[in-house]
């Protein structure tokens, strides 16, 4: 499930991510790259994106998200505590945007919108054109969010992530600088 709003970041804001280092939003609210210790929690945050398994069951997900893309693995941290996540994956110029999920207690806060806004920018620096969002038809809620980031809806997959669990499919168009 998904909650974001918009923040206004900069290519300094970037740079720091991109060379691990931390981001400081006027917010209080610092985005840097996912580490293996964020695992238990992030792991537990994605089963708000991820209604149909189970937090253990979805961490060999994250672990190999972050394995293969370490600067598309994102995470929110306040109070030194971790408050959202994001990952993509992308080949040939096309993106899917894995997960971002914020805790309850932090939704509406624009946190979410810190963190795509971030993963946006890092995904048009490796070239992506096109993002796809795949959205589980419980957190059919996040549509409008989506909307206010330029996504549209493209289509729907049956038992897309396992029987009677369909997929709204969203695009967004990127371009590149």
């Amino acid at each position: 499930m998904v909650m974001v709003y918009i923040f206004r970041g900069t290519t300094q804001t970037l740079n720091h991510l991109i060379f691990g280092g931390d981001t400081m939003q006027p917010s209080g609210i610092t985005i840097r790259r996912m580490r293996e210790g964020d695992l238990d929690i992030v792991s537990e945050l994605a089963t708000l994106a991820n209604p149909h398994v189970t937090r253990d069951e979805y961490r060999p997900h994250i672990v190999e998200g972050l394995r293969e893309n370490p600067d598309l693995s994102l995470v929110a941290v306040k109070d030194g505590r971790v408050i959202g996540y994001v990952q993509a994956d992308i080949s040939d110029g096309k993106a899917i945007l894995e997960d971002i999920a914020v805790a309850r207690e932090y939704q509406g806060k624009g946190v979410g919108g810190m963190l795509l806004k971030e993963e946006l920018e890092a995904l048009r620096l490796r070239g992506a054109k096109i993002i796809i969002a795949e959205v589980h038809y419980k957190c059919a809620s996040a549509i409008p969010f989506y909307y206010k980031h330029k996504f549209r809806i493209i289509g729907s997959i049956q038992d897309h992530f396992g029987i009677g669990h369909d997929a709204i499919i969203l695009k967004r168009e990127l371009k590149v600088t």
